[in-house]
């Protein structure tokens, strides 16, 4: 059994917590983590690691959330009666870490997806997000789903604060993302505690507003009026120091087409919508030239993942 489950963008910027996307990239390169599982003589769970970002992982696989999200797998679905076996376990981690790309993420849907398949499906839906959730909040410090719900089940989520529900929208075929990695690393609970607990009323009123326009815009199939709503009221006047050169490469995208530019999830990745291949093409030159800061980071185009997790062939 091998499974992928894509990289995401959480946030979007005008959905905090609550929207996230999941991404394709143009050029084919598998763009998240895969997870194979092998049966074999052993009295516990066996956790290989390989991929290119394998060397960011813990060296103890206990503290791996591959192996957190084995170990939950085996306790829940043993309290419901179902016996299984323990497997070898191989991660090719694909996504490097605190990138804002829905990393850890990637790594629990994939594990989950590819331990309730080879097992005949003891979880049903509800109850394996509600499990991908539970495992993602233990990194991330709060129960939500904007990268786990994209990365499960493809496309544009939109995920309730209650951790269980989330629906599809509707995604502009035309629309590319363009993703920027700059190669450093941002840990999401640093992130995440830069953010007030508390917004003005005007800043909350303005962003629900925005929210609320966004999804009448998708719906409406109006792009580029939803593309004007992807502002981030919340958490980027908070983190944008955390990203390098952030302001010059919106300032330079917008400039050169660009429909929207923000952070993806905490960053330091930065992500723009772009409708034309050419304003693609001068967006991805910039960012190499100007927005890496170290031979690691790397540009990818993309388009909307509308798969989601899946079963991959020779697996």
């Amino acid at each position: 059994m091998k499974v992928f489950a894509p990289a995401s963008i959480g946030n979007l910027s005008v959905g905090f917590d609550a929207l996230g996307l999941a991404l394709n990239a143009v050029e084919g390169s598998v763009f998240g983590d895969v997870v194979s599982l092998r049966a074999g003589p052993q009295d516990d769970w066996v956790l290989r690691c390989g991929g290119p970002f394998a060397d960011e992982l813990p060296e103890d696989p206990e503290l791996n959330i591959v192996m957190a999200s084995c170990r939950r797998f085996e306790r829940v679905t043993r309290a419901a009666g179902k016996e299984i076996e323990t497997l070898q376990v191989t991660l090719d981690k694909r996504l490097p870490v605190g990138s804002g790309l829905g990393s850890s993420a990637s790594s629990i849907v994939a594990t989950l997806v590819a331990l309730n398949r080879f097992f005949g499906k003891p979880l049903n839906r509800l109850q394996l997000l509600e499990l991908m959730a539970e495992m993602e909040g233990a990194i991330s410090g709060d129960v939500h789903l904007d990268n786990i719900a994209p990365s499960l089940l493809g496309g544009l989520r939109l995920c309730m604060p209650d951790g269980r529900q989330q629906t599809g929208l509707p995604w502009p075929g035309r629309w590319q993302v363009i993703v920027a990695w700059p190669g450093t690393r941002t840990e999401t609970k640093a992130a995440r505690a830069l953010v007030p607990d508390t917004l003005p009323r005007k800043t909350a009123v303005a962003h629900g507003a925005q929210f609320a326009r966004f999804v009448h815009e998708l719906h409406a199939g109006e792009p580029r009026d939803a593309a004007r709503c992807l502002v981030d009221l919340i958490a980027e006047p908070y983190r944008r120091e955390l990203v390098p050169n952030f302001d010059a490469a919106r300032s330079a995208l917008m400039r050169m087409g660009a429909l929207a530019f923000g952070i993806s999830g905490s960053g330091p990745t930065v992500f723009a919508i772009v409708d034309d291949s050419r304003v693609a093409a001068g967006a991805e030159a910039w960012l190499q030239d100007h927005f890496l800061q170290n031979e690691r980071g790397f540009v990818r185009r993309c388009r909307a993942d509308l798969a989601g997790a899946r079963q991959l062939t020779g697996g």
